[in-house]
């Protein structure tokens, strides 16, 4: 009876995930499990859930001065924004009506019907006055708009953005939350909710989206750490937390939602080492790492491969041609173009005497990533390379990534909400190969719009300056009593709250 209910859990997660449960069983079983599931539900009759209790880490609901992730999460509640990222890493238009791209500038033009929660008209004043929050200081927002060089106003529904450099996914970063002009202290905000009571959120009356949904009250929980957030998701004093931690998911009597995250996981190389120069060699490494074994090894069903920079859902690879599976054919074939096709008594690859060694760089504090690096180790042997592992504390390991002592290792990226590899520039500017740098200047073209992403991603995948594993995925904790079809973003972890 226990592998039975542990059987069913596992079923249910599964299909929270978006993963095809039916293909991993037989058709009996399938059945057996259907069967069960269909009595359990006649058992019981699910009440609609009106009221949500979610946590947030500080007191101050201002965007501009919230400290913590919990906080920042609850903001798309209060506060519209420009335009929002969708489900595949693009941009559905928000308060903004539109958005014209040229250049350096970017245009936005507002919607006529949208109002604050006090019943006031939202303009270009608001937009421009949040800007300018949102760059002050050190706010959770100023890294985003870092591009930006100046917002002016050109009506009452109408903004114009200048930016240092032209980028074609600029609009994917107008997510910053809009608070009306003069309101710092006390912020007042467009979105779904407003602040109805102490630590209480009650719809909006003027959202311009109409009716918010079955959620009529949403109370917010102080929280000061995740230890205690899982704590009062298993007490019932919380109903719906989000998690972007890679750990092992927590046991909190609830249900999970999966949330992908462009957090990628890559395999850096080093190409100032000797046989890593060589794009071949690059290219061997490549064609040998099974990306899908990687990640399930360390995330199970928490994150997807990718073998581009990017997460495999971003809508723009759709229609584009990516080569991503292991290929052993190529191994040996690039192999004997290396003249590396000698191989000792344990079958090892040998140059004279000598083995042809490869070692991998992991933060031994991270318990995933040194899975996919000890995985990773075993992948690279079956070809015949002799690798070891060098797993070191993270302060380490930050410095001989940067000061480049290492072969390989194994790296995490969050990438921004347009998807920006710059935060990978500091270490990719130091590649020396030619081909590298090539890329590089492949990336900044069609960032700019003047190259195509397909002519990107083929340069990028034929020199190989990296090899990208995949992106790994947040994690919704909710209430089990909670049965709506959630849809959620990294963005926004209420993103379908008025749909429920």
């Amino acid at each position: 009876m226990k592998k039975i209910w542990i059987l069913c859990i596992t079923a249910l997660s599964l299909l929270m995930g978006g993963c095809s449960f039916e293909n991993m069983m037989s058709d009996d079983l399938w059945m057996t499990v259907q069967t069960q599931n269909t009595a359990q539900t006649s058992e019981y009759a699910y009440q609609d859930v009106s009221e949500l209790q979610v946590a947030v880490g500080e007191s101050t609901l201002n965007p501009y001065q919230m400290t913590t992730d919990t906080s920042l999460r609850i903001v798309p509640l209060l506060y519209d924004s420009l335009t929002k990222l969708n489900l595949y890493y693009g941009y559905d238009l928000c308060i903004a009506s539109s958005v014209e791209m040229q250049g350096t500038s970017c245009v936005v033009t507002l919607r006529k019907d949208v109002l604050f929660s006090d019943g006031t008209a939202l303009t270009a004043v608001d937009i421009q006055y949040s800007y300018r929050q949102a760059i002050s200081g050190e706010t959770a927002y100023a890294a985003q708009l870092s591009n930006v060089t100046g917002v002016g106003i050109l009506s009452d529904d109408q903004i114009r953005f200048t930016l240092a450099e032209a980028d074609v996914l600029f609009p994917n970063l107008l997510t910053f939350p809009i608070i009306k002009n003069g309101s710092a202290s006390n912020p007042v905000g467009s979105g779904r909710y407003h602040l109805a009571g102490e630590n209480l959120l009650e719809p909006n009356p003027h959202w311009y989206g109409g009716d918010t949904g079955k959620i009529k009250a949403i109370q917010l929980v102080e929280q000061p750490d995740r230890e205690t957030s899982f704590y009062s998701m298993k007490t019932g004093s919380l109903d719906y937390l989000f998690v972007d931690g890679d750990e092992t998911i927590a046991e909190t009597g609830g249900s999970i939602h999966y949330v992908s995250m462009p957090n990628l996981i890559y395999i850096g190389i080093n190409d100032s080492r000797t046989l890593l120069s060589d794009v071949r060699f690059r290219q061997m490494l490549a064609a040998s790492t099974d990306r899908d074994g990687l990640l399930e090894t360390a995330y199970y069903d928490r994150a997807q491969e990718t073998a581009v920079p990017f997460p495999a859902s971003w809508e723009q690879l759709a229609p584009l041609t990516v080569e991503s599976d292991q290929d052993f054919e190529q191994v040996q074939s690039l192999l004997a173009q290396l003249g590396l096709d000698n191989r000792d008594d344990e079958g090892y690859i040998i140059m004279g005497t000598r083995r042809v060694s490869v070692d991998i760089l992991v933060n031994n504090e991270n318990e995933a990533k040194m899975q996919i690096a000890e995985t990773l180790r075993e992948m690279l042997r079956s070809v015949g390379l002799d690798v070891t592992v060098t797993g070191v504390p993270f302060a380490e390991y930050q410095t001989r990534v940067t000061e480049r002592q290492y072969d390989l290792y194994i790296g995490e990226v969050k990438l921004k909400n347009n998807l920006d590899l710059t935060s990978l520039f500091t270490v990719l500017t130091q590649q020396t190969a030619e081909e590298n740098l090539r890329v590089l200047e492949a990336y900044r073209q069609w960032r700019q719009g003047t190259a195509t992403l397909q002519s990107f991603l083929e340069l990028f995948q034929t020199s190989v300056p990296l090899i990208p594993v995949g992106t790994r995925n947040g994690a919704i904790y909710y209430n089990r009593e909670i049965y709506y079809d959630l849809s959620a973003t990294v963005q926004d972890v209420f993103y379908n709250i008025q749909d429920w």
